[in-house]
């Protein structure tokens, strides 16, 4: 059998508090960016999303032990990082996505400029 790992409380130090109060003001620095327009909220949900729940886990240190122990895990640690590296996995490939869909744009805006230009090449040639 694996031995209980016994997970820091809050009444044993500040370390919980201190990352979930980093986690409020990344949120908060987001949420600020997204109402002043800066970023778009379609591309920034999902990392508010991972946020919320990076920031749960340290509030809720036993619950999150609870699940991590559910799903096989029997460290909290590894529970945690497993689930960071999934998170910027996740943003990673919403960025490749996006960058993809914002090349493909530019192809297709730069096909339609050089069209134009040649219709207006066509026009003054025919007015001359």
């Amino acid at each position: 059998m694996n031995p209980t790992e016994e997970y820091y409380r809050f009444h044993t130090g500040a370390g919980n508090w201190v990352f979930a109060a980093a986690c409020l003001v990344i949120a908060i620095v987001l949420l600020r960016l997204i109402l002043r327009e800066r970023i778009t909220l379609q591309g920034s949900m999902s990392y508010l999303a991972f946020v919320v729940v990076i920031g749960a886990m340290a509030v809720f240190p036993d619950q999150a032990g609870q699940l991590a122990h559910a799903l096989g895990f029997y460290s909290l640690a590894n529970f945690f990082f497993c689930t960071c590296i999934a998170a910027l996995a996740i943003l990673h490939l919403r960025a490749l996505v996006t960058l993809s869909r914002v090349h493909l744009r530019t192809i297709v805006l730069t096909q339609e400029v050089a069209i134009l230009q040649e219709k207006l090449e066509r026009s003054q040639s025919n007015k001359d």
